[in-house]
């Protein structure tokens, strides 16, 4: 008797362990933490290749934002419900976080956690009704999908929805955890992820960690430190133009820049061509500014180079905007405080005439009457840009030409008289 009771409490026991071991759920873990950007976005979807290439049959995506970035949101969504995904929300899934954490095929939530808040907003303000209306209707879809209210999820990205006992109209709506889990948009709530991975019986067969060069390039790629950079980047090429030499402020800018377009490198957000495609700008416009007489087809494509190379770095038109507004006004503000305090301006001295035109010099201005000296032929004593001054019959005369770029030394012949200009072009002496 007492040998058939060991052997039943053998097989009692053997049989409970086995039946655990076959409901527990394969997962791999994930941890998202910070803010919604582009290379958050590529991380995320590395980790999930790396669930299915180790047969994970769901992610444990435990999640803690305060949003960010909406088209990093949308691309990760779709990340998210590729695959089985337990979401347990520790902390906040605010604004584009909300979106991530309806994904899920399961949504759960810590105790004191928050879920919504939820408006697009550009440049700090509300976006417009478009954004705002396909922005809520995705929230919408993915609320549903998995059984929770799509209204409610409206609510959290569109202040003119109102829904009694719960928002009023004017206000956006986040909801705690309790409140989630009485109005059913979450499916429970745990003390903390203990006691969830414990009731859930997880077994975490692996999982996706970051790496310094992933946090540094978060760092980079997030919305106000890449602002940043470009401003100083700008600025720092601006001062370098303005000032003698090349010293501090182009390394800074140059430093700035490449800090820019790197971490849109490394995130894969971008390619080498958007830095090629910014040096070639630069090289055009120091070109124009330089080597080539007045503003034309070369610094127009200059410019056009360098702004593209922006809005490649850039997932999406509005933020390069956005980050180009800000960049260009921070940029005039920095170059201003600078020249302010910087004697030497060597661009001005490239576009400027800086010769000091004095009557003991032998400098006379035009004067009525200067008919006479229509078809008289003399030399460019300055660089005609395309005024200046000449030596006409052993006298300066002020001179300007058609637009041409007339070098100083060349020899010229006066074409017209009109009032008080002397219109001159450039001949060759036999």
């Amino acid at each position: 008797m007492k040998q058939l009771f060991k052997t039943m409490m053998l097989t009692v026991l053997f049989a409970s362990f086995f039946l655990t071991s076959v409901m527990a759920l394969d997962v791999w873990e994930i941890q998202f933490r910070g803010e919604v950007s582009p290379s958050q976005s590529v991380w995320l979807e590395k980790a999930y290749e790396e669930a299915r290439e180790n047969g994970a049959e769901a992610v444990y995506l435990v999640l803690d934002t305060l949003g960010g970035r909406v088209d990093s949101a949308l691309e990760m969504s779709k990340t998210i419900s590729s695959m089985e995904t337990l979401v347990l929300v520790d902390g906040s899934a605010i604004s584009a976080g909300a979106l991530l954490a309806f994904s899920g095929s399961e949504m759960y939530m810590v105790g004191g956690s928050t879920i919504g808040g939820a408006e697009p907003q550009i440049g700090g303000e509300r976006a417009d009704e478009k954004t705002v209306s396909v922005w809520s209707a995705e929230l919408a879809a993915q609320a549903q999908k998995n059984g929770r209210d799509p209204q409610i999820a409206r609510a959290m990205a569109d202040e003119t929805i109102a829904i009694d006992g719960l928002v009023e109209s004017g206000k956006l709506l986040t909801l705690t955890a309790e409140e989630a889990l009485n109005t059913g948009m979450t499916d429970g709530v745990y003390n903390g992820e203990q006691d969830f991975r414990q009731e859930k019986n997880l077994n975490v067969i692996g999982s996706t960690g970051k790496t310094t060069i992933n946090f540094v390039t978060d760092f980079l790629t997030s919305s106000a430190i890449s602002t940043l950079l470009l401003t100083i980047g700008i600025a720092g090429l601006l001062i370098e133009f303005f000032t003698p030499g090349f010293g501090i402020p182009g390394a800074i800018g140059l430093g700035a820049l490449s800090l820019y377009f790197g971490g849109g490198i490394l995130s894969g957000a971008s390619g080498w061509e958007t830095v090629l495609l910014f040096i070639v700008g630069l090289v055009l416009l120091i070109l124009e500014v330089f080597v080539i007489p007045g503003f034309g087809i070369t610094g127009i494509l200059g410019l056009v180079a360098m702004f593209g190379s922006i809005f490649l770095a850039t997932p999406d038109p509005a933020s390069a905007v956005q980050s180009l507004v800000i960049a260009i006004i921070g940029s005039v503000v920095l170059v201003a405080i600078v020249l302010r305090f910087t004697p030497g301006r060597r661009v001005f001295k490239h576009l400027v005439l800086d010769t000091s035109e004095t009557k003991e010099k032998g400098y006379t201005a035009a004067k009525p009457g200067l008919q006479s000296l229509i078809g008289k032929t003399g030399t460019a004593k300055t660089v005609l840009r395309p005024s200046g001054t000449a030596e006409i019959e052993d006298q300066f005369v002020d001179v300007v030409t058609s637009g041409e770029y007339v070098e100083e030394g060349t020899f010229i012949q006066v074409m017209d008289v009109e009032g008080m200009r002397v219109i001159v072009r450039e001949v060759r002496k036999e």
